[in-house]
């Protein structure tokens, strides 16, 4: 009995008998296999849209709220620095005028970000859907570069950021010395 479990062409008289099992076998395999892989890219596929869906609603929001910032704070302190500060006596105009070129550049690089994120998204999403196809034939994956290929965003972000930050702090100095 042991010898039946350990071979399934045990008992078979022809060649034609242990073909016919050797076909059913292999036919369950490659549909177990085929089962398994579809299940894992399907996973993969629901994960990667869920962290996609996360990270879009992330980015938009500080660019918004970013972007906001940078518009509001231009415009506040444009409309309103000569109620605070008397112009005609103020000394380091050049840094007043500083502040609100760093709120520009920051709203200019804000627009510039999304721009290539979106560009780049588009990209990487194609690689995915190659990939996934490369994976159901059983080739194997192409590394996309995701890293490498999101590197200019995280950098025009970083810079927006910093140039926000500088033009606060250049705008809070030129009201600390002048009043």
């Amino acid at each position: 009995m042991a010898d039946i479990l350990d071979d399934p062409y045990a008992g078979m008289e022809t060649e034609e008998e242990r073909q016919a099992i050797y076909q059913q076998l292999l036919a369950k395999y490659e549909q177990d296999d085929f089962e398994r892989r579809k299940s894992i890219y399907t996973d993969l596929m629901e994960n990667w849209n869920h962290q996609r869906s996360i990270q879009q609603d992330l980015d938009q929001r500080r660019h918004k709220y970013l972007f906001m910032l940078a518009g509001g704070s231009f415009g506040v302190s444009f409309a309103f620095i000569s109620q605070v500060v008397m112009l005609e006596s103020a000394d380091n105009m050049v840094i007043l005028v500083l502040s609100w070129l760093f709120f520009a550049i920051t709203m200019i690089v804000a627009v510039l970000e999304l721009t290539i994120g979106s560009f780049i998204q588009d990209m990487l999403l194609n690689n995915i859907e190659k990939n996934l196809e490369r994976g159901y034939r059983g080739d194997p994956y192409k590394e996309p570069g995701r890293r490498l290929a999101m590197l200019p965003g995280r950098i025009l972000g970083l810079v927006s950021v910093f140039s926000f930050i500088a033009g606060v702090l250049c705008l809070l100095y030129f009201v600390l010395q002048n009043t």
